[in-house]
């Protein structure tokens, strides 16, 4: 008795690893597309995954896998060995295997993206299966390592790809057109030393972001480095700009003797940041009509002193995907640095037709640690604070903005919103979409449009 049952146990094992042979036998995928998001020609993608299951009491041998086009730019992985063409590939009985697909496109001369299709063939018992392969290339202008061009111009056209870093050296300027895009691969940062201007339009603005975008990437903080501003860097300018998905978005290190602006901000959205949106130390920065948003410490920071101009500007925290440290606005005249040294310097802050608002009591912290002079003008702001002597200066205290959809990046005040109409006339006529702003005005970088 015990040997017929070990002999029919043993018979089990052996159906289960002998081949099938009815082409009426089918596998079955974990997707019908592969499917890749932008892909820039020339850079090795990401890599996907398919699964190919056999759902079949049998083995299964699969007489060919092979991508159709005879130049295909995807290469698959199976079992290990990489190519384009596989002979005899089994799959045992209620199993699966996975393959790796990758695509290295080559350029086109286009400025436009482009369609780069093909399908993978599974041939099994003479039954045919496809599951096709889609992206999008994308062909680029490409920087490792460099230091640009002096009076380098960028414009619309094949997106910029940076490798590392890029320096735009003392004396030189790099103008950026409107339209412009500009990726970073992680780490990489952009060091001003001379001059940054960023000519962007309403229509056309121009975008730096990190250059991956498949999956959740386009919206995970700290890709790339951001824009840093060194000592002597001076005459920059940015208006009409997205920039998005760094550790600082733009570091502003510009000490110097005069209260000239080292940087003028317009019309920019810097969001998603791991570190700080606009972190500044010792330094002149006017800001107007801006949206700065969600970040791991602070949204804006100037520190160790500096004279800063800010009007009509939304700085706001949610903490949207981290826990945030700091307040979203800190100004201060005095900083200790790692080494124990210590940067102080007077202050000049402007702050006018600002919201200020967060998930924390105190969302506007101003320090005068040093007692360096600190000179501060205030007018018709909306502030988190417990701070009560910021209730003068027709600022308004702790009154939620009723923004549209921070969640979704939209800060635009609501009907109910009690920003709208309690700006004070400062003779900025369009907000940050460029649409007329009505006086009253509305308090904040958007103007309710009736």
């Amino acid at each position: 008795m015990l040997g017929l049952l070990l002999g029919a146990g043993f018979s089990c094992v052996l159906n289960k690893d002998e081949i099938a042979t009815d082409p009426s036998l089918t596998l079955r995928f974990s997707a019908d597309t592969v499917f890749f998001d932008t892909i820039f020609s020339e850079i090795p993608s990401i890599s996907k995954r398919l699964r190919v299951y056999n759902d079949h009491s049998q083995a299964v041998s699969i007489a060919s896998i092979a991508l159709a086009s005879a130049n295909s730019p995807y290469y698959l992985t199976v079992n290990g060995a990489r190519g384009q063409r596989f002979a005899n590939t089994r799959i045992l009985a209620n199993d699966s295997i996975l393959l790796i697909i990758e695509a290295n496109l080559s350029p086109r001369d286009s400025t436009s993206p482009y369609v780069v299709e093909d399908q993978i063939h599974f041939v099994t018992n003479g039954n045919q299966q496809e599951v096709a392969v889609f992206s999008w290339g994308q062909d680029a202008n490409y920087l490792k390592d460099s230091v640009l061009t002096c009076n380098a111009v960028w414009q619309a056209g094949k997106p910029y790809v940076i490798y590392n870093s890029i320096l735009i050296d003392s004396l030189c300027t790099l103008t950026v057109g409107p339209g412009v895009r500009i990726f970073s691969h992680p780490g990489a940062t952009i060091y001003i030393k001379g001059a940054l201007r960023i000519e962007g339009s309403a229509e056309d603005r121009v975008l730096l972001m990190n250059d991956r975008f498949d999956g959740n990437y386009p919206h995970y903080p700290g890709q790339w480095g951001g824009l840093v501003f060194l000592e002597g860097s001076k005459n920059n300018r940015i208006k009409f700009a997205d920039i998005r998905n760094a550790r600082v978005g733009i570091w502003l290190g510009t000490p110097d003797d005069d209260n000239e602006p080292d940087l003028v901000l317009e019309n920019t959205i810097i969001e998603n940041m791991s570190e700080v949106a606009l972190l500044a130390f010792t330094s002149d920065l006017t800001m107007t009509n801006c949206l700065l948003h969600n970040s791991g410490q602070f949204v804006f920071a100037g520190l160790a002193g500096g004279n800063y101009r800010l009007q009509h500007n939304t700085l706001a925290n949610y903490s949207f995907g981290f826990f945030k440290t700091q307040p979203v606005v800190a100004v201060t005249d005095r900083l200790e640095l790692a080494d124990g040294s210590v940067l102080q310097a007077p202050v000049n802050l402007e702050l006018k037709n600002n919201i200020v608002w967060g998930i924390s009591n105190d969302e506007l912290i101003l320090l005068n640690e040093a007692r360096e002079p600190f000179t501060l003008e205030m007018l018709n702001n909306l502030l988190k604070t417990t701070e009560a002597g910021y209730e003068d200066f027709g600022n308004i205290i702790n009154q939620d903005p009723l923004f549209i959809g921070p969640e979704e990046g939209n800060y635009q005040p609501d009907s109910l919103s009690p920003a709208i109409d309690a700006g004070a006339d400062l003779g900025i006529l369009f907000d940050l979409r460029q649409q007329p702003r009505q006086p009253p005005a509305d308090i904040g970088a958007y103007e309710r449009q009736q």
